[in-house]
Protein backbone atom coordinates (compact mmCIF):
# COMPACT_ATOMS: atom_id res chain seq x y z
CA UNK A 1 0.00 0.00 0.00
CA UNK A 2 1.51 3.28 -1.13
CA UNK A 3 0.70 6.44 0.81
CA UNK A 4 1.28 9.41 -1.47
CA UNK A 5 0.88 12.33 0.92
CA UNK A 6 3.51 14.54 -0.71
CA UNK A 7 3.22 15.66 -4.29
CA UNK A 8 5.58 17.91 -6.21
CA UNK A 9 2.62 19.15 -8.18
CA UNK A 10 1.07 22.33 -6.83
CA UNK A 11 -2.50 21.52 -5.84
CA UNK A 12 -3.46 25.09 -4.90
CA UNK A 13 -5.31 27.49 -7.16
CA UNK A 14 -3.96 31.02 -7.72
CA UNK A 15 -5.98 32.59 -4.90
CA UNK A 16 -4.87 29.93 -2.42
CA UNK A 17 -1.26 30.27 -3.56
CA UNK A 18 -1.36 34.05 -3.06
CA UNK A 19 -2.97 33.64 0.37
CA UNK A 20 -0.34 31.07 1.38
CA UNK A 21 2.45 33.43 0.27
CA UNK A 22 0.96 36.22 2.42
CA UNK A 23 0.69 33.88 5.40
CA UNK A 24 4.27 32.69 4.99
CA UNK A 25 5.45 36.29 4.72
CA UNK A 26 3.63 37.27 7.92
CA UNK A 27 4.96 34.18 9.68
CA UNK A 28 8.54 35.01 8.67
CA UNK A 29 8.16 38.59 9.88
CA UNK A 30 6.67 37.41 13.17
CA UNK A 31 9.53 34.97 13.71
CA UNK A 32 12.17 37.54 12.68
CA UNK A 33 10.87 40.31 14.93
CA UNK A 34 10.16 37.84 17.74
CA UNK A 35 13.66 36.43 17.60
CA UNK A 36 15.13 39.93 17.56
CA UNK A 37 13.01 40.88 20.60
CA UNK A 38 14.10 37.72 22.46
CA UNK A 39 17.76 38.45 21.75
CA UNK A 40 17.44 42.06 22.91
CA UNK A 41 15.43 41.10 26.00
CA UNK A 42 17.90 38.42 27.02
CA UNK A 43 20.83 40.82 26.53
CA UNK A 44 19.09 43.40 28.70
CA UNK A 45 18.55 40.73 31.35
CA UNK A 46 22.30 40.17 31.48
CA UNK A 47 22.81 37.07 29.34
CA UNK A 48 26.22 36.91 27.71
CA UNK A 49 26.79 36.79 23.97
CA UNK A 50 27.93 33.17 24.31
CA UNK A 51 24.57 32.26 25.86
CA UNK A 52 22.80 33.78 22.85
CA UNK A 53 24.93 32.12 20.18
CA UNK A 54 22.18 29.80 18.92
CA UNK A 55 19.62 32.58 18.64
CA UNK A 56 22.20 34.84 17.01
CA UNK A 57 23.19 32.23 14.44
CA UNK A 58 19.56 31.52 13.57
CA UNK A 59 18.86 35.25 13.24
CA UNK A 60 21.96 35.71 11.07
CA UNK A 61 20.99 32.78 8.85
CA UNK A 62 17.49 34.20 8.29
CA UNK A 63 18.91 37.65 7.49
CA UNK A 64 21.51 36.29 5.08
CA UNK A 65 18.95 34.10 3.34
CA UNK A 66 16.62 37.05 2.77
CA UNK A 67 19.50 39.26 1.61
CA UNK A 68 20.84 36.73 -0.91
CA UNK A 69 17.40 35.81 -2.27
CA UNK A 70 16.26 39.43 -2.59
CA UNK A 71 19.43 40.40 -4.45
CA UNK A 72 19.22 37.28 -6.64
CA UNK A 73 15.67 38.21 -7.61
CA UNK A 74 16.39 41.93 -8.08
CA UNK A 75 14.21 43.08 -5.16
CA UNK A 76 15.23 45.84 -2.75
CA UNK A 77 12.27 46.80 -0.56
CA UNK A 78 8.59 47.53 -0.80
CA UNK A 79 8.83 51.02 0.75
CA UNK A 80 12.48 52.16 0.82
CA UNK A 81 14.43 53.18 -2.27
CA UNK A 82 18.07 52.08 -2.59
CA UNK A 83 19.64 55.52 -2.22
CA UNK A 84 22.62 56.87 -0.33
CA UNK A 85 20.28 59.00 1.81
CA UNK A 86 18.30 55.98 2.92
CA UNK A 87 21.55 54.17 3.66
CA UNK A 88 22.81 57.08 5.77
CA UNK A 89 19.58 56.99 7.80
CA UNK A 90 19.82 53.23 8.29
CA UNK A 91 23.48 53.48 9.29
CA UNK A 92 22.72 56.27 11.77
CA UNK A 93 19.94 54.21 13.35
CA UNK A 94 22.28 51.21 13.67
CA UNK A 95 25.01 53.42 15.14
CA UNK A 96 22.57 54.96 17.63
CA UNK A 97 21.37 51.52 18.75
CA UNK A 98 24.95 50.32 19.30
CA UNK A 99 25.85 53.59 21.06
CA UNK A 100 22.91 53.35 23.46
CA UNK A 101 23.35 49.64 24.19
CA UNK A 102 27.10 50.05 24.78
CA UNK A 103 26.50 53.10 26.95
CA UNK A 104 23.94 51.19 29.05
CA UNK A 105 26.30 48.23 29.48
CA UNK A 106 29.54 50.06 30.18
CA UNK A 107 28.59 53.59 31.24
CA UNK A 108 31.69 54.84 29.39
CA UNK A 109 30.41 57.32 26.81
CA UNK A 110 33.64 57.85 24.77
CA UNK A 111 33.87 54.10 24.12
CA UNK A 112 30.15 53.92 23.36
CA UNK A 113 30.46 56.85 20.95
CA UNK A 114 33.39 55.18 19.20
CA UNK A 115 31.51 51.88 18.94
CA UNK A 116 28.38 53.63 17.60
CA UNK A 117 30.35 55.68 15.08
CA UNK A 118 32.32 52.67 13.88
CA UNK A 119 29.09 50.70 13.52
CA UNK A 120 27.45 53.50 11.55
CA UNK A 121 30.39 53.73 9.13
CA UNK A 122 30.58 49.96 8.63
CA UNK A 123 26.82 49.72 8.19
CA UNK A 124 26.81 52.51 5.61
CA UNK A 125 29.52 50.85 3.52
CA UNK A 126 27.83 47.46 3.81
CA UNK A 127 24.53 48.99 2.64
CA UNK A 128 26.24 50.80 -0.24
CA UNK A 129 27.91 47.56 -1.34
CA UNK A 130 24.56 45.78 -1.13
CA UNK A 131 22.93 48.51 -3.26
CA UNK A 132 25.70 48.06 -5.82
CA UNK A 133 25.01 44.30 -5.97
CA UNK A 134 21.25 44.91 -6.16
CA UNK A 135 21.49 47.45 -8.99
CA UNK A 136 23.81 45.20 -10.97
CA UNK A 137 21.46 42.23 -10.63
CA UNK A 138 18.35 44.36 -11.25
CA UNK A 139 19.87 45.66 -14.51
CA UNK A 140 20.76 42.10 -15.55
CA UNK A 141 17.19 40.95 -14.98
CA UNK A 142 15.75 43.97 -16.82
CA UNK A 143 18.03 43.38 -19.83
CA UNK A 144 17.16 39.68 -19.80
CA UNK A 145 13.45 40.51 -19.97
CA UNK A 146 14.01 43.00 -22.81
CA UNK A 147 16.09 40.47 -24.75
CA UNK A 148 13.35 37.85 -24.34
CA UNK A 149 10.71 40.35 -25.53
CA UNK A 150 12.78 41.27 -28.60
CA UNK A 151 13.42 37.59 -29.34
CA UNK A 152 9.70 36.81 -29.13
CA UNK A 153 8.80 39.78 -31.36
CA UNK A 154 11.19 38.72 -34.11
CA UNK A 155 9.90 35.13 -34.11
CA UNK A 156 6.29 36.16 -34.68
Amino acid sequence: MKLDIFSKKNILDERQEQTLCKLESRCFRLLWWGLLAVIIFQRLMGKSAEDLAAEGLLFLAACLYMLVECIRNGIWDRHIKPTAGANVMGALVAGAVVFLSTLMQTGYWPGALLAGGFTAVLCFFALQFTVLLYKKRHDQLENLEEDEDEHTDTNQ
